[in-house]
């Protein structure tokens, strides 16, 4: 993912791409009720966009953002870029729900 980032922000910062991506990808976990610890790949082109534009925020000196608390800023800022993303999210827990009811009663021997 990170390599991806780098094509769009060339100059960015290594440790702030991290935790971008690390504060993206967990508040994206939290919408999909995803349990795993890694972003589920379909997800990754999202965090892409979203970390994309919390950098460039971040370069304008947070413009635009409505609060300057630091506990506040990081999920309501956050949460207002996953917003537009509201189907995609949707489209996603539906395909996963989809896959588990296609393996729910199953039985495999070995």
């Amino acid at each position: 993912m990170k390599s991806r980032l780098k094509i769009r922000l060339p100059d960015a910062d290594e440790i702030l791409i991290d935790e971008l991506i690390l504060t993206a990808g967990d508040r994206i976990k939290l919408r999909v009720g995803s349990k795993e610890k890694e972003l589920p790949t379909e997800l990754h082109s999202i965090c892409i966009e979203v970390v994309t534009a919390m950098y460039r925020r971040h370069e304008m000196q947070h413009e635009g953002v409505e609060s300057e608390g630091v506990d506040v800023f990081s999920v309501k800022f956050v949460n207002k870029l996953l917003d537009e993303y509201e189907e995609e999210f949707q489209a996603y827990k539906n395909m996963r729900d989809e896959e588990e009811d296609n393996t729910r009663g199953v039985v495999r021997f070995l």
